[in-house]
């Protein structure tokens, strides 16, 4: 809606420019600004919800992974942690029993009897208990260490780098640019040094050399025919390791007859069916796990298609009006002042009726050639000699 309403604005400029329907200007321009603080407001909202979504996850995940560390682990850490303080108890009733004399020997105190060795059981007979982490304690201590670690990562990492995050950036890139906008730009480019997304990020070159302000903004570019079948995409699938857009029963049958594999260990039989990239200059290897439908792609395609079925159809009507241009049309006699005029068109003598002949005087008739009186009169004279 904000792009096609940006278009609209841009096409009044050009009117507002030249002076025309300038009453209309104020009003116009305060529902664009309206329009853009409320897209901004919806997108900020949905960026929100979007990262408590993926942290949520993250979290489950985190919970997940601490119940499985310890079903591990802690076993063999309440046992490693009661020989530890045992041994600790151990050593701390010998050194209170023993005493070094002048010379270095030890001695016992006279009224103390030997110590006797630990005796079975977790409480020792002096009452005091080994104090060990309880496994809810362990839990705690790891899922908080776990969510430190996550929370030290950059925005990038937390974000940029989830599927599902790139897959909403693009949503709102696609809703806000459509098919003629930028491209959206690099994934590490998404976040701003204070953490909020970078506002109107695009796909930029900047060479060595250049200002600051001479930024190249590539176009998107993308093709509507599969580079197999070399037909119309009807279930475009994406490669998530390149650039590169497949009709989906096309690739995944390569992939199934392919005698490549991946991933295997080098054993034969071993690893994922894989071929190689079919478009040229790509030698990256896929898998039928490696694409994937790409639901940005997937509409950009669709309206592509559409956008040349609309043009193929318009080109045909013109060809049929120029078709019907073909037939002359019958015109009258031109008039001094270059117009034409049928109610003054004159018929041809052919096909007009005899009362509408023109006079026998108008008719010129052939009169002779004048030298041929001259020779009747010398003929005359010759006779009458």
């Amino acid at each position: 809606m904000l792009h096609g309403h940006t278009a609209y604005i841009e096409r009044r400029q050009k009117k507002w420019d030249a002076g025309r329907n300038l009453d209309t200007k104020d009003e116009e321009e305060r529902e664009m600004r309206e329009l853009q603080q409320k897209v901004k407001d919806a997108t900020d909202e949905l960026e929100q919800s979007m990262r408590a979504v993926i942290d949520s996850g993250v979290a489950a995940q985190r919970i997940e992974d601490a119940l499985e560390w310890l079903r591990q682990n802690a076993p063999a850490q309440l046992e490693q942690e009661y020989e530890t303080q045992m041994t600790q108890r151990a050593t701390q009733r010998q050194s209170q029993t023993q005493r070094l004399d002048a010379d270095g020997d030890v001695a016992m105190d006279e009224d103390e009897e030997p110590t006797p060795g630990p005796t079975p059981g977790p409480t020792p007979l002096d009452g005091s208990r080994v104090a060990l982490t309880g496994v809810s304690q362990m839990y705690a201590d790891r899922m908080q260490r776990k969510k430190d670690d996550y929370t030290s990562l950059s925005l990038t990492a937390r974000y940029a780098r989830n599927n599902d995050y790139r897959a909403f950036k693009g949503l709102v890139h696609d809703a806000m640019y459509g098919d003629s906008g930028p491209a959206l730009g690099h994934e590490d480019t998404w976040f701003t040094e204070t953490g909020s997304p970078a506002p109107g990020v695009t796909n930029t070159q900047r060479g060595a050399f250049e200002d600051d302000d001479d930024i190249i903004v590539d176009k998107v570019k993308m093709s509507t025919t599969c580079p197999i079948t070399f037909q119309q995409y009807k279930d475009p699938i994406t490669s998530m390791k390149c650039p590169h857009t497949f009709e989906k029963n096309a690739i995944l049958d390569m992939i199934r007859n392919s005698s490549n594999r991946v991933g295997g260990g080098g054993q034969r039989g071993m690893g994922e069916k894989a071929i190689e990239c079919p478009c040229t200059g790509c030698s990256q290897m896929l898998t039928a796990s490696d694409v994937r439908t790409d639901p940005i792609v997937a509409r950009k395609i669709r309206r592509l298609q559409q956008a040349d079925a609309e043009e193929a159809a318009e080109s045909d009507d013109d060809d049929d009006d120029d078709d019907d241009e073909i037939a002359v049309p019958r015109h009258g006699p031109v008039q001094l002042d270059g117009s034409s005029d049928d109610k003054f068109k004159v018929p041809s003598r052919m096909q007009a009726p005899a009362s509408q002949q023109p006079p026998q005087s108008s008719i010129i008739e052939d009169l002779g050639d004048p030298s041929d009186e001259d020779e009747d009169e010398d003929e005359d004279e010759d006779e009458d000699e």
